[in-house]
């Protein structure tokens, strides 16, 4: 029977114990696995210990001593010890011969240099992590008990160690990470951020800023006060200032910047405090949102083809209009005229759609050269339009309709040189707060204006029963 190492102790607990005593001050966090490792084989006298650990499909493994193990061996290893204690729960498995050949079975000669091995399952469970230590020596096992107890101790105490090293190299790189986000984010990212200290100078102007305004720091830092480079205004500049530099202003809030070329922009500036007393002030370039969303609402009120408004705003500004319209207030009284190009399906039906379209846009345009500026001016649909005339009684509104057929004479609408006389039909109702539901009013108004239709076209009735 060959002797074994001497290093191992095969049934003396006093030195079990006085390997553990040995190997304690090594197990802290301050070392590293391979470290841990290393003293482990030294106390224990074996010759390779690893340790492989895995989170989700992740595997990482540290290895020491001889011979060289990767992780694919430790793979093969565990699958094959596992595989042979299928759903049976263990903790410790061991070894007294042929644990080389278990850990390279596809390499002879490597694996006669370990006789026996000892693999214990690390709890993990609350980092979420699977751990494995495995310990091989040269020699075979002989007597278990007391190196595996030893073991047993050895893992329960190294677990923590281990634990301690993975989350504090897991805080490190995360830390790397976030380190390495944030100087992506300060040199790359759209965001403007850039700090002035109490006497005006520039410390941090990244490249966002540079790129979005067109001065650099070195620029900045030459005149006397950068700040009147973007907002002119003394009274402006003091409330950016004070913005910053008296009460930061946490919540986001909207600034009217001047570029280099003179442009205005819309950015939303946040400030953040920092230890130091300074102010970080971060910031977002809205300036083509802000034009997208003035397009948008635009495109949400306005027609697109007359460039008036549209159905949906003329009646949400008739129904404002009848909210504040009261019998006693005079002011607020107001004309509603209803109007109806006359014969518009035969613009169509001889000219083509595209003169129809142009015979609506030129109508708009007459309508918008002679109405007072106060007029709401709408279309409903089709050929047929609505406008309202604040501060206006029926007659006047009347001869402002006799005033629009005058100026449709005089100014046709030329198709292909050819000339095309436009006329229109309308109905007229005096609003003098009276009336509360907007139906009501547009059904008033609709009747008279096909009251007028029916009376021969190119005339205005006005509605004479007021509710």
């Amino acid at each position: 029977m060959k002797k074994e190492h001497p290093a191992l102790p095969p049934g003396d607990a006093a030195a079990a114990l006085t390997v553990l005593a040995r190997l304690m001050p090594w197990l802290t966090a301050k070392r590293t696995m391979e470290e841990i490792l290393q003293a482990i084989n030294a106390a224990l006298g074996s010759t390779l210990a690893w340790v492989a650990i895995r989170q989700e499909s992740e595997w990482r493994m540290v290895s020491a001593g001889q011979p060289a193990c990767a992780l694919p061996d430790a793979q093969t290893l565990l699958a094959q010890s596992q595989l042979c204690r299928h759903h049976r729960a263990w903790r410790v498995i061991c070894w007294r011969r042929h644990a080389g050949d278990i850990l390279f079975p596809d390499d002879k000669i490597i694996a006669r240099q370990l006789k026996s091995g000892i693999l214990c399952k690390l709890n993990y469970k609350e980092l979420g992590l699977e751990g494995y230590f495995f310990v091989a020596f040269a020699q075979p096992l002989h007597s278990l008990s007391i190196i595996k107890s030893l073991i047993i101790v050895l893992v329960e105490k190294l677990k923590d160690y281990f634990a301690d090293i993975v989350l504090r190299e897991r805080t490190e790189k995360e830390m790397q990470r976030i380190v390495t986000q944030y100087k992506a984010l300060f040199e790359r990212a759209p965001v403007l951020m850039n700090c002035f200290d109490k006497n005006n100078r520039c410390i941090l102007w990244n490249g966002e800023c540079e790129r979005l305004f067109g001065w650099s720091m070195h620029e900045l830092n030459q005149q006397a006060d950068p700040l009147a480079l973007f907002f002119p205004d003394a009274g402006i500049r003091q409330k950016v200032r004070a913005s910053v530099n008296t009460s930061p202003a946490v919540d986001m809030h909207e600034w009217h910047p001047v570029r280099r070329d003179g442009q205005v922009l819309t950015v939303l500036w946040s400030n953040i405090q920092l230890p130091d007393h300074s102010v970080l002030s971060v910031g977002l370039d809205i300036t083509e949102r802000k034009k997208v969303e003035r397009q948008m609402e635009m495109k949400a009120t306005i027609d697109d083809l007359t460039g008036c408004y549209n159905r949906f705003s003329m009646l949400r500004k008739l129904k404002e209009a009848l909210v504040t319209c009261r019998p006693d207030d005079p002011r607020s009284h107001f004309s509603l005229l209803m109007l109806d190009l006359d014969h518009f399906k035969n613009i169509n039906d001889r000219w083509g759609h595209l003169t129809g379209d142009a015979a609506l846009i030129h109508f708009c345009d007459q309508i918008r050269e002679h109405c007072d500026p106060s007029a709401i001016f709408g279309r409903l649909g089709g050929e047929e339009f609505l406008i309202m005339m604040p501060h206006t009684n029926s007659k006047l509104a009347l001869r402002f309709s006799q005033k629009m057929r005058i100026a449709l004479a005089q100014n046709p609408l030329f198709s292909n040189g050819e000339k095309i006389a436009l006329s229109f039909s309308a109905g007229l109702v005096f609003v003098n707060g009276g009336q509360t539901d907007t139906s009501v009013l547009l059904t008033l108004a609709d009747n008279a204006l096909y009251a007028a239709k029916r009376a021969g076209r190119s005339k205005t009735v006005v509605v004479d029963a007021m509710l």
